[in-house]
């Protein structure tokens, strides 16, 4: 979508009589027989409106809205049934977090630092491959179900399966012949449990990266012309997924110390969360007469070429977010993706060797680490997503009375903090800097879906942008890996990886000031 010309600039002044400001409709009077002139308010917004899509600083796209039918009113479905298919993000979150929080200090126990960074590689690198892919089969999908329920059910599933496993992976690698729990003067080997711990980890990445993409999806349909809201409850629900693991990790520890527990609290919660939507989410099957008639490896052709396809036309606006939103989740994952090691290793300098199998012999260095992990994942990331939680609710109507330009850009100065934080080792003063990049986290997601929507409209196909942008993401946490396997082996170990994010975060306000230009005010 290009810049308007300049007489679809020139025709906003003929939406004066009919003029929607956020979610009040102005309009003439139906009997009165003479023209109702505006308010004042209308008439200025509608010649700043008009003035702004002159001078090309924005798409025609905006909020408020001059082009289209101005009597339709806000259509999406109820709150009351946004909330409940938007509710597996819950358990989408749980999973994530449980990566940064479970998963990666326990390899932080069997592999080196450099061998934990490049492990977290699969992540972002599954997301880079199989998110825009299920967006393209999802939007094509003629299922009797629907296009997006079927993802969401096999994928919940095939997640379930993983993390049962995956409890096991101690007994697993103790039935191939691994040795030691880590404590001082016994010889331990464990490389079986890591292999089996690598390998779940890869399939989780998968599976829960299935489940993500057609959940954002789902809400969009259902959201209608209400897609800011609809955004904003799937991330209120995301919020209280990692409120859920932070509560769990603030009440019994580490979570790898209680692995098999914590594991099945997760597969609860998807199979529960995603049920729910499915039941209550509806949807009408696509007309299967107007899929392309095309071979299974045709399909997997294009679907792997959509990411490509997807982020070559983007339109200006989508690529600055897209490079926005990827320096930001840079910035988030050089933190997010080590906390556990930062506050283990550099806050109270604690040793990882054995730490998760020690007790009650733990040394102090190893016990150090646990709490550390505990504090990262416990007490403050608990406080940091009731935070986001709380600001989930209210980012709509900051959103309609700032813009979303603002918001977000505002939003991301939190998290250049991590610069001063990398070299602090005050406790409180690390937790408040961490707590404040919900901010950043909690309206960069939000927005993801409504942003696009807002650029190219109701009526296009998104799956393979939501897809190209979830990419962005993805690509940000991959070299942040790629980098930070290199960066650890320092001598400034975990500070550097978490300097240079707060860098990128500073880098992606920069660009959000100067070069984001979107006038986006709808709920």
């Amino acid at each position: 979508m290009g810049v308007p010309s300049q007489a679809d600039s020139k025709s906003a002044g003929l939406f004066l009589s009919h003029f929607r400001i956020g979610a009040v409709l102005i309009k003439p009077t139906p009997t009165a027989p003479v023209q109702v002139q505006p308010s004042p308010t209308a008439q200025t917004m509608a010649k700043d409106t008009a003035k702004e899509l002159e001078a090309g600083g924005y798409e025609p796209h905006a909020s408020p809205n001059v082009q289209g039918d101005a009597d339709k009113p806000l259509e999406g479905a109820s709150i009351p049934m946004l909330l409940l298919i938007s509710m597996p993000r819950m358990a989408i979150q749980m999973a994530w977090s449980a990566q940064w929080a479970a998963l990666g200090p326990y390899l932080g126990t069997m592999l080196p630092k450099y061998a934990v960074q490049l492990t977290q590689i699969i992540g972002p690198l599954s997301g880079i491959l199989v998110a825009p892919t299920t967006g393209v089969f999802s939007d094509r999908s003629g299922n009797k179900w629907g296009r997006r329920r079927p993802f969401l059910l096999y994928a919940a599933i095939a997640s379930v399966i993983c993390w049962t496993a995956m409890g096991y992976t101690r007994q697993i690698g103790d039935g191939l012949g691994d040795v030691g729990t880590g404590k001082d003067g016994e010889k331990t080997h464990r490389p079986w449990t890591a292999v089996f711990t690598v390998f779940f980890y890869a399939w989780m990445d998968i599976t829960v990266n299935v489940v993500q993409t057609p959940v954002f999806l789902m809400i969009a349909d259902f959201a209608g012309d209400r897609q800011t809201l609809g955004a904003a409850l799937g991330q209120g629900w995301s919020t209280l997924g990692s409120i859920m693991v932070a509560g769990y990790i603030y009440f019994f520890g580490a979570a790898h110390l209680t692995l098999r527990w914590f594991l099945f609290m997760l597969s609860a919660t998807m199979i529960v969360t995603v049920v729910i939507a499915c039941i209550f989410g509806k949807e009408k099957p696509l007309d299967k007469s107007g899929l392309p008639a095309e071979s299974a490896w045709t399909q997997i052709k294009n679907a792997f070429g959509s990411i490509y396809t997807g982020l070559k036309t983007l339109p200006g606006p989508l690529i600055v977010y897209c490079i926005v939103f990827f320096c930001v989740m840079y910035g988030y994952t050089a933190y997010n993706g080590n906390k556990g090691q930062f506050f283990g290793f550099v806050v109270y300098d604690g040793d990882a060797d054995g730490a998760d199998d020690c007790s009650p012999t733990c040394s102090e260095a190893q016990d150090d680490y646990n709490h550390g992990v505990s504090v990262a994942g416990g007490s403050t990331d608990l406080i940091f997503n009731l935070l986001g939680y709380v600001f989930s609710w209210v980012l709509p109507w900051l959103v309609k009375r700032f813009g979303a330009k603002w918001v977000l850009t505002i939003s991301l100065v939190p998290q250049s903090l991590l610069m001063i934080m990398a070299f602090t080792k005050v406790v409180a003063l690390d937790v408040f800097f961490v707590i404040l990049t919900t901010l950043s986290q909690t309206t960069v997601f939000a927005l993801l879906v409504p942003v696009i929507i807002h650029v190219f409209g109701n009526d296009v196909e998104i799956g393979v942008y939501v897809g190209a942008l979830n990419s962005a993401n993805c690509f940000g946490q991959l070299l942040n890996f790629v980098i930070g396997a290199a960066l650890v082996e320092t001598s400034l170990g975990y500070k550097l990886p978490v300097f240079l994010g707060g860098v990128m975060s500073f880098i992606g306000v920069v660009i959000a000031i100067f070069f984001l230009k979107i006038r986006m005010h709808s709920m």
